[in-house]
């Protein structure tokens, strides 16, 4: 799909009346379901990155689903989490069928809508294995910090281990940016993961120095208007999920 191709994050019925005239790609049982009532159901907070990247695997390949906002990442029971028995988003329900984690989510939905898989959300090459690996790491190491900061930990900086964290989150983000195309003219699973990540850093501003990445920066800036990402932004997200009558726990 050509750059700013892809279809908004739409309202729900609004997107499956947009998949069912101009996704190709959708299974014809998946097209002819009713508008009203999405088989796919996504379980996530505004704020997630995680979350955040099915998203927009889900608006580039068109495919509808509905939204479930949940209230907390620190609630205590499965059941906030769609019964995810990790306690985590996002999680993915598809007529009934679970899927969790966010990379095993993406790959289910190419697998389900999108064999051709245009965003090389499968690809096996060792670089891009490594790529998504860093990010996700990056992503795994500010959540750690983001919630021990919201559980009560003041100085982060004075406790070993959240000071290896934050070293390796530098050290990647470093990674990232020597290896990185910014004027690349494709679109691929590792652009929406960057995205992802470095807006959330952004948003939260818990780690400092980012502007030494200006290959990162000037990447993200160049996928920033495609609709599925302008859509999802942190901001965006918790304007649609406020709407939606999302109010945290």
């Amino acid at each position: 799909m050509p750059p700013g191709g892809a279809p908004d994050l739409l309202e729900p019925v609004t997107r499956c009346l947009v998949a069912n005239q101009t996704s190709a790609h959708s299974h014809d049982d998946f097209a002819r379901r009713p508008c009203h009532a999405p088989r796919v159901k996504l379980y996530g907070t505004p704020l997630s990155h995680f979350t955040r990247k099915v998203r927009i695997v889900l608006a580039e390949l068109g495919v509808p689903f509905e939204m479930v906002w949940a209230r907390s990442v620190l609630a205590a029971t499965p059941d906030a989490y769609a019964e995810n028995p990790l306690m985590r988003v996002p999680a993915l329900v598809d007529d009934g069928e679970l899927v969790i984690d966010s990379d095993h989510i993406a790959r289910y939905l190419v697998g389900r809508f999108d064999p051709g898989d245009r965003l090389g959300v499968r690809s096996e090459r060792v670089a891009d294995l490594n790529a998504l690996a860093v990010l996700d790491g990056i992503m795994d190491n500010e959540v750690v910090l983001i919630l021990a900061k919201r559980g009560g930990v003041a100085n982060l900086e004075d406790i070993a281990y959240f000071r290896k964290l934050a070293s390796a989150i530098d050290g990647a983000l470093a990674w990232i940016d020597d290896r990185i195309a910014p004027e690349s003219a494709a679109f691929d699973y590792r652009d929406i993961t960057l995205v992802c990540l470095w807006q959330h850093l952004l948003h939260y501003q818990l780690v400092g120095g980012l502007d030494r990445y200006a290959k990162i920066a000037a990447r993200v800036a160049r996928c920033a208007e495609r609709p599925s990402v302008a859509a999802s932004t942190p901001q965006a997200s918790l304007e649609a999920a406020r709407a939606a009558g999302w109010q945290p726990a």
